[in-house]
């Protein structure tokens, strides 16, 4: 079923109402018509399955017929902090790490950084990811849309990753004896991905100074818009697929 997102305050009775881009779409794009049902999520995990009772020019009609708790979410969060990558690659970042279970996106500028945000820009690139996001969780059944922050400084970014708590890691290529796969069991992670250039040995060193350790992802270099991927998906191997 077609998911939409909407406010909690929207979901409070048994016949709702979408307006605006999510009614265009069941109407227009879908062509949708009374009867059929959708999913309405309130972005905090609570899943209403609703029949269209009604649709106009600029309002779709519906009744709640079961409200569910959404199952889709990790049993842990997931915090990526994401070095600038250029073109289109931070958009792929985004989409997948929202696939992957990710809670909160925070892109940020790495020393060897080939992309950098102009001034007056970073709102307009913030909306952008965060509606990818958006569009990425309804895709993949998410009961909770990532917030994806406007870009950091790197240094910003590590005194963010300190107040997370939890488990903070940052991806070294020229790590050898800390892997991933001794991170299993954690309620909450925080962790770093580098630029197409890799990170500096400086910022290695500054992230191990804030308390948040190097660790490898294998003998492969990943390239900068899969690496978080990989990370989430072993994050959720160990922590949903592989427990005793």
């Amino acid at each position: 079923m077609q998911k939409f997102f909407v406010e909690s305050r929207d979901i409070e009775q048994n016949d709702l109402f979408l307006t605006g881009e999510n009614a265009r779409h069941i109407s227009y794009s879908l062509r949708m018509a009374p009867g059929e049902k959708v999913v309405v999520c309130d972005g905090r995990g609570n899943d209403c399955v609703c029949e269209i009772t009604g649709i106009t020019r600029d309002t779709v009609s519906l009744r709640v017929t079961e409200r569910l708790l959404n199952t889709a979410e990790p049993p842990y969060k997931a915090t990526l902090y994401q070095a600038l990558a250029k073109g289109d690659k931070m958009d792929y970042v985004v989409q997948k790490a929202t696939e992957f279970g990710a809670a909160r996106i925070v892109p940020f500028e790495s020393a060897r950084c080939v992309a950098r945000i102009r001034d007056g820009a970073a709102e307009k690139k913030t909306a952008r990811w965060q509606k990818i996001a958006e569009e990425a969780a309804k895709q993949s059944g998410r009961g909770v849309i990532p917030e994806v922050c406007a870009p950091v400084t790197f240094a910003k970014a590590l005194d963010m990753a300190k107040s997370d708590g939890g488990c903070a890691f940052i991806c070294y290529e020229n790590e050898r004896s800390r892997s991933i796969a001794e991170l299993a069991g954690k309620s909450a992670y925080s962790f770093f991905v580098g630029p197409e250039g890799g990170f500096d040995g400086s910022e290695v060193e500054a992230a191990a100074g804030a308390g948040i350790f190097p660790i490898t992802l294998g003998p492969r270099i990943l390239r900068c818009e899969s690496a978080s991927g990989y990370v989430l998906a072993a994050l959720s191997c160990m922590n949903e697929f592989c427990r005793s």
